[in-house]
Parts: C-alpha cells; structure tokens; sequence
C-alpha cells in the first residue's frame, strides 16, 4: 500500500479513536454526574448555634440561637420545624434531650444544667430525626465548659502550649507522595491541646545529611514545604522547639501513581492546576481517560485528559467560575471512575464582616445601641458580656459550622483566624490547612450507595391513641383540645380503634384533653390510651465528643485559681418586717394543684350560693356580658394585638371551650375557684388569667355539667420559649461579674433593608462592654462579628 493511502486511513482511524475516547468519556461524566445528583437528592439540613457565651456556671441556664440551612441552596431552610438539642459530658454520655420548635430556618432556646453537674467539657449537638438518613454525620456538635463553684474546681487552661507533648504530622498534596516528581507536603506540629507550635528555619533533609529544603510553620501550627524530583528515600524533618532538636521522618514515597497542585489563591480569576506521575507510572496512564471532578454537593464539573506519552507534567488553568463559592473537592478519577487522588480548595465568598456600631441614649437603666451591617432584611442573635470576660474562649462561630464543618470530614479550629480580615496571605494559610483535610463524604459512597428515605422528616408531634371500649358508632371521631395551646382538632379512627393527630405543635407538659363525638357531635364516655410517638427521636450515630489527647486535670486547689463567682441575689431583702396575725380562713384543699398557688383562691361559702359563676367572675375583675345568647367573658388587662382576650377557664381540671355551660349555674355546687388574673404559671397566650373552678363532691351532685374528656399530659413537648431574664447580680463591677457575668442575650433582632437593627441592654455601669453578633439574611449571607464598644 502507497504512503499516501496509508495515511488517510491512520488519519481516519485516529480521529474514529479520538471520537470514541471522547464519547466514553462523556458518558463517564454523565454517570458521575447523575450519581452525585442521586446522593444529594434529598435535603440534608445543617444547623448553627449561636450560644450566649461558651464556659458557663452550673446556676447559669444555656441560652442559643439555632440558624438551619439547606446544604445545597445555603438558604435558610424553612421546612424544619423539629430539632433535638441533646446536653452530653465529656465521655461523649447523654444527659438530657429537650424538642425545639424551629419557624422559617430559626429557632431559640434554653438549657438549665442540673446544679450537681461537676465542673467540666460539655457538647451540646443539634441534630433532626431526617439526618438519620445519611451516612455521614450531618448533626451540629458544640463544646462548652461548666463550672460547678461548689466543687472547688477549676477549668485547667489547655491555650497554654504542652512541649512535652510534641505532635508532627505530614499531608502530601492531594494524599499522593509520588517518588520521581516534584511533591507539596503541608505538615502540621502540635500539642495534645491541638494549639499550634510555630516553627522557623525547619529542615527536610535525605538520608545522607543534605538539606533539601527549608520550612516554617505559622502560629497555628501549619506550614508547607516543596521536594523537587522526589526519590525513594527516607526523609525527615528537622526543628528547634524552645532551642530542643526534634527530628520527625516523613512518610515512603509511593513507586507509582499520579499526585496534582493547585493554587488559587495567586490569582483572583483563576486556579492553576498541575497534574504530575513520573517514568514508572507513564505506561500505564499515558492516552488513558483521566478526569478532573469539580465537587461540592450536587454541583460537579468536569475536565477529561490525557497523559501524552513523553511528558510527565501537564499544566491547566481553569477560571474561577468553575468553582463554588466555599469548600470545593477536587478528584482525579480514572475511566472506571476510581480515585486516583483527592484535594480541598476554598473559593473566597464576597462577604462583608463589618458592622458599625454606636451607643444612641443612655439611661440610668439601660443603653440603646444601633448598629449598621452587610446583613439586610436578615434576622441576628446578639451576646453583651463585660469586656475581660473570662465566659468566651475560641468559639464555633457560624461560618465554621455552615461555610467549612458541614463540608470536611475534621471540625475546623480557628477558622476565626483565616475568616477574619481576609487577604491573600489569609488564603495562602487556609489552603494550607485545606491540605490537612478531606471532604466530608467519600467517593465510593457518592458513586454507589446513594441514601434511602428511612426516616421521616418530622413536621410537629404525633399523637396516638386507642380507644378500649367498642365503638357503636362507626361515624365517631376523636375531638383534641387545649386551650393553654389553642389546639382543637378531630380525628378519624380507624378499623383498630385508633386515632392520630399530626402535625400538633404542643408545649411540654401541656395538658390535652380527649373526648369522644358521636356523628351528632355530641360527647359521650370513653377509655382511650393515648401516646406521642416522635418526641424524643434518637441520633442512631454514635456520639463522638472532640476530646483533647491531654489528660486534663481539673484544678481544686484554691491558690492555683484566680477565678471570681458572680455573686446573686436569693432573694430581695426588706429593711424592715412587720408580722401581722390575720385570723385563718376555712381551708383550700386544691391549693396545691397545678399551679393554684399563683392565683387568689376562694372557698365558697354558704352565704355565696344565692350568685352564679358568671357573677361571681364578673366580681372578680372580668367583663361578662350574653350577646345573642353567646357569654362572652373577657379580661380587663391590655393585651398585644395577636392575644386572646379571654381568660382560660377549667372545671375539674378540664377546659371549658364554650362559656355558655356556665350560664346560671348555682354557686352552691362549687367547692372552690382560683383567680390568676396574670396566668402566672401558663403559656405566653395566658395573660389574661386563668380561672380553675372546683365542684362539690356530695352525693346530691347536680351532674349538670357532667364532662366525659379524658386528660392526657404531653411530657418532652416542644420546648417553651421563654424570655431570657438577667440573674440579680448583687455587683457588677467585682471580678465575678466580669469573669462569668452576663449583660444581655437577644436572639431575636432584625435588620432593616438598609441593614440597620438597634437593641437595648442594661446599664451596668461598665465603660467598655464585648458584643457578640451573628446572624442570617433570608438568601443565605452570614455574619459573625465581635465588637468591644466604649459606653460614654
């Protein structure tokens, strides 16, 4: 065959080659692609906490702020309405779990510590029952410490460095050490503490002595370093430590394989990329389909390549908009999707840290402070401690649990560092420290085992109940009520004589009552058991607390402790007490019931029984008032515009839902009444009182206003929330005060379109207070920001 035909034809089955190449790569692609669109289908929820302060006394109580995002939009996640906090020690052993309702991505609460805890680590972890699904562990774990004064012990300082306890660890780039090439090593030097130990004029040196490079590491304790033309040889590095040598040896070079670099932080636009083997390792890779993955979430883009065959070393440039704003994983994978080698970069986020802040009036009772942030129609959680507390250490702060901790397999340490006043020296540092670190989620699982649906998504509680009597009437239904929750809702029953509320947004240890209705709506008796199915839901992973590698002793020598305990106030002391002997009235024997003991209570007596209860209440400071044969009973205390203006009304215990059961109903079958005009002791819907109203139990009972409701107390309902009230401190200038004390937590202040918000604390007279501010805007921005102002 002639030259000239021999070529068209090597042409012909070059290009056939080329197009085959190319259109297997592509369904490569598009079957990784398609797999990390399957393994992040379903919604994985990541939560923040913003505490008040993170070391806390046993009389303290735990005050947070829950910020909940979607993984992949970064959004506020408004479905959530279900989240565990879960209180753990140091061995990682539950203490309590309490339930949280969480509205529109946010949600707030409080902890009390049990008094008896010994001083310690604590972790609270935030999760949902929907997190069980995933393989990964997609809770929130946060680390406080608890100081109990009454054990004479005293947290020890793990910021001080241990140099007996020395830590050296390598990472080659991309977690390939390839003999024959050029190799990145970050290399991290610590103390059991995790505090970083900065080294300078580091060595790496071969075998026979030579120097082959230098190295230093930052105050963190991270550096990196550069061996050209790598060989099968042991090397080690070498160090000063307080004028110590240490001398640490580095891993064995791998014979074969593929190791890359990348660098984006020396250009704005663009990352560099450079993809490298050696001689051994050619053959085998050299016109082999190689791809380059562009990871985070469900977002993947691909870069497919070949080795050619004389060259080891092949250069890209990518622009930027190829990567997503936060933690990217960069793979190299092979054309049966194996991983060859794996990398962590960070894309910077366009996010101003910066807020203004300035004190507008000063009172002798308070201070109103206004401030000014990137943070627009957003929602903020604010912390004011004394200026040199002793109560915040290095905290989570929210960037690090939604912008790096829910995407790396190692919750990050001072992320504040790198975060802060963000630079191009700032990123040369987190790239380094992203060296360290590995993706939270692992390759083979996101191409093989994608999660299945196995628990639910919990949307409020579920209640259940079975009725142990037959039912006649097939039509009947179960009614629900509760006035303290407004709650009255009906429920099919079934084949199985049971029922079930769902959905049901309930406080703990609310009071519901149960009534059978036939299809008349009228009550009649029944026997039921009744059951709240998802109120304590486990975390099925087991809980995995960030213990120091230090044995830490817990001081209780009182000469080695400079610390100072807030003093509080028990109770308000009188300058003076008159005792006055008042003459006992007859006897109240439901005094004690519920919380009767707030209320103003009333035997009723014989001389009484002419009244009925309407006029009795109306004596009792309600308008009473029938309008078109409907009572209406209403109370005389302002109220905001979104409360009830009815008092709750119980008789025997049981909610009365329509007040025209009490129409002319004869104080001479009532035992005993009690009057909360101020619902102390009820929800935030009881300011208008709550009136308990208790019958005679005689024989010759009028069964007149006979109720058939069954009661049934929620226990571990949603969390109440309550309003974070200071503790009476005796001093607030003494060191107690400014060691642990508190000035003011608000988890709940907006920001304007402008950005603008303003919030009021007390004046406790200090000149300088610290102000704790994080928060969130409705499309995902954050911001985390501590501020020391001067108060004029």
């Amino acid at each position: 065959m002639k030259l000239k035909e021999i070529l068209p034809l090597f042409l012909t089955l070059l290009l056939q080659n080329l197009s085959f190449s190319q259109a297997e790569t592509g369904q490569s692609s598009e079957k990784t692609g398609n797999a990390l669109t399957e393994y992040f289908k379903l919604d994985r929820e990541n939560i923040h906490l913003h505490l008040n302060k993170n070391v806390f006394l046993t009389n303290d109580e735990i005050w947070f702020k829950g910020y909940i995002i979607e993984k992949k939009s970064k959004k506020p996640y408004l479905p959530t309405t279900n989240v565990l906090i879960a209180l753990h020690d140091e061995k990682g052993t539950k203490i309590k779990t309490c339930l949280f309702y969480a509205d529109n991505g946010i949600f707030e609460g409080n902890i009390k510590p049990d008094e008896n805890l010994s001083t310690g680590t604590y972790y609270l972890q935030a999760y949902t029952n929907y997190m069980n699904n995933f393989a990964e562990d997609e809770s929130s774990v946060f680390e406080l410490k608890i100081i109990n004064p009454n054990d004479g012990k005293t947290i020890p300082n793990t910021n001080t460095i241990n140099y007996n306890t020395v830590t050296t660890e390598f990472f080659p780039e991309s977690s390939v050490f390839l003999e024959g090439t050029s190799n990145t090593i970050a290399i991290k030097i610590t103390d059991c503490s995790g505090n970083g130990i900065s080294v300078k004029d580091g060595e790496i040196i071969d075998p026979k002595g030579v120097i082959i490079t230098n190295f230093s590491t930052n105050e963190l304790g991270y550096g990196k370093f550069e061996i050209v033309q790598t060989k099968n040889l042991l090397y080690k590095a070498v160090f000063k430590i307080n004028d110590t040598k240490t001398e640490k040896f580095l891993p064995m070079p791998s014979a074969a394989g593929i190791t890359f670099s990348a660098n984006n932080y020396t250009f704005e636009d663009k990352t560099t990329l450079k993809i490298k083997t050696n001689t051994n390792s050619l053959a085998q890779y050299t016109n082999e389909p190689i791809t380059l993955v562009i990871q985070q979430n469900n977002y993947s883009s691909f870069f497919p390549f070949s080795l050619t065959k004389n060259s080891t070393e092949q250069l890209f440039t990518l622009p930027n908009e190829n990567f997503k704003p936060g933690i990217n994983a960069l793979y190299l994978v092979d054309k049966n999707h194996k991983k060859i080698a794996e990398r962590i970069l960070f894309k910077p986020l366009n996010f101003d840290r910066n807020i203004d802040l300035k004190v507008i009036r000063k009172q002798n009772d308070s201070i109103l402070i206004g401030g000014t942030g990137a943070i627009r129609s957003g929602t903020l959680s604010i912390s004011v401690l004394p200026n040199d507390t002793k109560s915040i250490t290095d905290k989570k702060t929210i960037y690090s649990s939604l912008l790096l901790d829910n995407q790396l397999n190692e919750k990050t340490t001072n992320e504040n560092y790198y975060l802060s006043d963000f630079s191009k020296k700032k990123h040369y540092e987190l790239d380094t420290y992203l060296i360290c670190q590995k993706s939270k989620y692992n390759w083979q699982n996101i191409l093989n085992t994608p999660p299945k649906e196995n628990f639910d998504f919990d949307s409020g509680l579920t209640i259940k109940g079975t009725i142990n009597i037959p039912v006649k009437d097939k039509a009947s239904k179960v009614q629900m009520s509760s006035l303290t929750s407004g709650l009255e809702e009906v429920s099919l029953i079934n084949d199985k004589n049971e029922f079930y509320f769902k959905n049901i947004l309930v406080s703990d240890s609310t009071l519901v009552h149960f009534s059978l209705l036939d299809k008349k709506g009228q009550i009649s008796e029944t026997k039921l058991v009744t059951q709240v199915l998802n109120n304590n839901r486990p975390f099925i992973k087991p809980f995995k607390s960030e213990q120091k590698k230090c044995l830490l002793t817990f001081s209780n020598d009182a000469k080695t402790s400079d610390y100072s305990f807030p003093k509080i106030n028990p109770a308000i002391q009188l300058d003076s007490m008159s005792i006055v002997v008042k003459k006992k009235g007859p006897k109240l024997t439901h005094a004690k019931r519920f919380n009767n003991d707030m209320a103003k209570g009333f035997k009723i007596l014989e001389a009484e029984s002419d009244r009925d209860i309407l006029q009795f209440i109306a004596a009792n400071g309600y308008i009473v008032s029938i309008e078109y044969d409907t009572v209406r009973i209403l109370g005389i205390k302002p109220t905001s515009w979104k409360g009830s203006k009815m008092p709750k009304i119980y008789w025997d215990d049981v909610p009365v839902l329509d007040f025209n059961i009490l129409r002319n109903y004869s104080l001479r079958y009532v035992d005993e009444i009690y009057v909360n005009k101020d619902g102390y002791g009820g929800g935030m819907d009881d300011c208008n009182g709550i009136i308990r109203i208790y019958t005679k139990k005689t024989m010759f009972k009028s069964s007149k206003l006979k109720i058939h409701s069954q009661s049934f107390l929620v226990k571990n309902g949603f969390h109440k929330i309550n309003r974070y009230i200071n503790p009476k401190y005796t001093n607030y200038t003494d060191d107690g005060f400014i060691n642990f004390g508190t000035i003011h937590w608000d988890p709940d202040v907006g920001t304007d379109e402008k950005g603008s918000f303003r919030f009021t604390i007390p004046n406790c007279s200090l000149k300088t207070v610290k102000v704790v501010i994080e928060g969130i805007s409705s499309d995902g921005h954050l911001i985390s920001e501590t501020k020391n102002i001067e108060i004029p």
